[in-house]
């Protein structure tokens, strides 16, 4: 199990805005070694209680929030993570179980039997947790990511475009899932991730102060399509 804490924040941008502060970014920081050319695409599916617990905690609430969500690579469908994300306060907490495609299977049918004899303690706490809450899959989610990376204080910077959804027969592995868009053609989202504090040339790069600062997540927006009828722009 991978456990990270870091800062947070996002902001929402337009094409042109992204590629600018890209161009600005190059000068300090590099892409990760995924983000040659335009990036990579990131698969989600999201759990949530039977009564929508976790969408409800973050509409009621800025500073307290969590999901739950198997992510993959459609590029790289080996690579399989059970992933489990807390923001408290300022600082997001995101602990990472590596799973094979087989228990991605189990449990978007609603089997959690087998994280309940995982070696790791984290396994089993979710399985409790996820059993005792009845939690079930309830949205995909699909966008490219251009991210870069700097070791020091853990720094990323990722652009996150052509955002897409779905909920109903959710299947991880399709490889042409119909995929509704999510909030406005040509919008990106860009998230600051870093321990302790942000460094002061990224700062200037990036440029955050003339920026729109964004309040919710892709979780957040793509779910609102359904719970309220309406798509986030």
């Amino acid at each position: 199990m991978q456990d990270l804490e870091r800062y947070e924040s996002k902001y929402l941008l337009n094409f042109k805005e992204a590629l600018l502060i890209q161009k600005r970014l190059e000068q300090y920081i590099k892409p990760d070694k995924y983000s040659e050319g335009t990036g990579y695409r990131v698969r989600s599916i999201y759990f949530d209680t039977i009564f929508n617990r976790d969408f409800y905690m973050r509409e009621e609430s800025a500073s307290h929030r969590r999901h739950i969500r198997i992510r993959t690579y459609p590029d790289a469908m080996d690579t399989i993570s059970l992933e489990l994300k807390e923001k408290n306060g300022v600082t997001i907490r995101k602990r990472i179980l590596p799973v094979t495609r087989r228990m991605t299977q189990e449990m978007l049918s609603g089997d959690f039997r087998c994280l309940k004899q995982h070696k790791d303690p984290f396994g089993r706490m979710l399985y409790r947790e996820m059993t005792l809450e009845t939690y079930r899959p309830v949205v995909m989610i699909e966008y490219q990511r251009k991210a870069y990376a700097r070791e020091e204080n853990n720094t990323r910077i990722t652009f996150d475009s052509c955002i897409r959804s779905k909920e109903g027969n959710l299947d991880l592995f399709d490889p042409q899932p119909f995929l509704a868009p999510v909030g406005h053609q040509g919008e990106v989202i860009m998230e600051l991730k870093y321990t302790d504090f942000f460094m002061s040339d990224l700062k200037s790069a990036v440029g955050t102060r003339l920026l729109r600062q964004e309040a919710a997540g892709k979780y957040q927006r793509s779910r609102m399509i359904s719970m309220s009828g309406r798509n986030i722009l």
